[in-house]
């Protein structure tokens, strides 16, 4: 498992968590507080999911289109089943510079 695995799993399950300890401990009436919480927890998690997988689908998409290579870090690399999406390395880096 990759870490943006481990992220996008634990992410939504501190959700699930802080939720269910905020309708414990209520400062509101239950339902109004209930809705509150839910919604505050739910577009949270949201944004940090997709600022954790931000990076592994711009790789992903991008290397998506026609002739495309993608050559990323190795952890990019390593969380994406693309083919097109490489690790960099001492010998791409070279050859990059070469080219350009």
């Amino acid at each position: 498992m990759n870490s943006t695995q481990v992220k996008t799993i634990l992410t939504p399950l501190i959700g699930i968590a802080v939720a269910w300890l905020a309708s414990k401990f209520p400062l509101l009436d239950q339902a109004t507080w209930n809705t509150l919480v839910s919604s505050i927890v739910f577009a949270i998690v949201s944004v940090v999911m997709g600022l954790f997988t931000k990076t592994t689908a711009l790789a992903d998409t991008v290397a998506s289109q026609p002739g495309t290579t993608v050559v990323t870090t190795p952890a990019i690399a390593n969380s994406t089943a693309n083919p097109d999406v490489i690790a960099s390395t001492p010998a791409i880096v070279t050859a990059v510079r070469a080219a350009s």
